[in-house]
């Protein structure tokens, strides 16, 4: 299986940069869709997937398990891991931190 390169973002991690890299997400043999995704911390490289009913549920759900594996990291709660020189990884959860819409008037 050939892996496509989707997306990417650097982050900044004690003057260097800490780049998380999702791929393309695809269909699993179990009818599912995974999105697999790279950390590349300077000292390991953690390889993991999500899965979603769809590419974009997969891809969502990898992007919030990026998020929380980052900031729970000892980097990012010591002030070390930061997006543009700021805490915020500009991630989901953040995206959905309350509602997503604005629901139609009642009538």
């Amino acid at each position: 299986m050939t892996e496509t390169s989707f997306v990417e973002r650097r982050f900044e991690l004690d003057g260097g940069e800490l780049a998380v890299c999702f791929f393309t997400p695809s269909k699993a043999p179990g009818g599912e869709f995974q999105c697999r995704y790279v950390i590349g911390w300077p000292e390991r490289e953690v390889r993991r997937f999500a899965c979603g009913e769809d590419g974009l549920q997969a891809l969502m759900l990898a992007m919030r398990t990026v998020h929380s594996d980052l900031v729970e990291s000892e980097a990012y709660k010591a002030g070390r891991l930061t997006l543009f020189k700021q805490a915020d990884l500009d991630l989901p959860p953040a995206w959905s931190v309350g509602p997503l819409y604005d629901p139609p008037p009642q009538p």
